[in-house]
């Protein structure tokens, strides 16, 4: 496992329907921290009663089990994960639902890796340069 500077496990959960949007998280992510996906809100809770990731990257609307449906019950289960919602559709109303929901932020697709990195190493407290961990290969998913 990968650990954080304090020790603790670097986990994070991407949770989109799309396919395409956790393999690329993924592939960005997974050479500095450990990355579980999930393709809905149920999963997503599966996982993060399982592994307890520090950050999850979770798209509001899904089949099922919607994005802002899953951090509700996140946060009813008073699990306090930093979660950041993705959007395909910058709907203001559903956006201030997820931040008053305890939801940190929101970012709208296509995602920039950028702002993704400086999310990311924002959470786990790093700071400095990046290198070459942080590049991807851009290949689609097997």
């Amino acid at each position: 496992m990968k650990k954080d500077v304090y020790g603790g496990e670097r986990k994070i959960l991407v949770v989109d329907d799309e396919e395409s949007i956790r393999f690329t998280l993924k592939a960005a992510l997974e050479k500095r921290y450990t990355v579980f996906t999930a393709a809905d809100g149920n999963s997503a809770l599966e996982v993060i009663t399982k592994e307890k990731p520090a950050l999850v990257f979770m798209d509001i609307n899904m089949p099922g089990v919607t994005g802002l449906a899953a951090l509700d019950l996140i946060r009813q289960a008073g699990i306090s994960t930093v979660v950041w919602m993705l959007t395909g559709v910058e709907d203001l109303d559903t956006v201030f639902k997820a931040l008053n929901n305890g939801a940190k932020g929101y970012l709208t697709k296509p995602l920039e890796l950028e702002r993704i990195r400086n999310i990311v190493m924002d959470v786990f407290g790093e700071t400095g340069a990046t290198d070459k961990t942080w590049e991807v290969k851009r290949s689609e998913p097997k």
